[in-house]
């Protein structure tokens, strides 16, 4: 009886922890580094100005062992922004997202409006170099056609849209042809 009793603890108990835990690490939180909840953001074009706003930002980094999640043995470190951008009386939103998938893969998806890139392994990003407004970023992704999907065609999707790992959002270009520029950011202030 003490045998049978002993088992059925030990399995209760190991299906109370994570088998595998991946954590953010510091070079992962790069990439969340650029905004925090709160931040406005300006970018502008020749028809005007741009608001963007970081409404929400989750961090999920936990070095707890016990699981909360049925279902799932493998717990892995994320965060994300969300944020909205007011464009003339219109109101977009969008989301940046990273997850730990395992020791040495990080995942990443980015979101405005409609235009969507999965998420996909850091590695395979293909981070490229590019000049905006006399800057030059070594740290961008340019989200567009060849590597994302856009669900619906409104006035206000994204033909593409460019992040930086460094800077965050730094360029977008509407359907109706209008390109939007960072002009300036404005910390939330408590």
């Amino acid at each position: 009886m003490k045998k049978i009793i002993f088992i059925l603890l030990t399995l209760l108990l190991s299906s109370c922890f994570y088998e595998a835990m991946y954590f953010l690490t510091d070079e992962d939180l790069k990439w969340m580094a650029p905004y925090e909840k709160g931040d406005t953001i300006l970018f502008q074009s020749s028809n005007g100005m741009d608001t963007m706003t970081i409404d929400e930002i989750t961090l999920y980094n936990d070095d707890n062992p016990w699981r909360e999640n049925e279902g799932t043995s493998t717990y892995m470190g994320n965060s994300a922004f969300n944020y909205t951008i007011k464009h003339h009386r219109e109101t977009i939103d969008g989301k940046f997202l990273i997850v730990k998938e395992d020791s040495s893969r990080l995942s990443i998806s980015l979101r405005l409006n409609r235009r969507h890139l999965p998420l996909l392994y850091e590695k395979e990003l293909q981070l490229c170099c590019r000049s905006i407004e006399g800057e030059i970023y070594d740290d961008i992704i340019e989200v567009d056609d060849s590597n994302s999907e856009l669900y619906t065609r409104e006035e206000l999707n994204t033909e593409y849209f460019i992040w930086s790992k460094s800077k965050g959002l730094l360029e977008y270009k509407y359907l109706n042809g209008e390109v939007y520029t960072f002009y300036k950011k404005i910390p939330y202030k408590n």
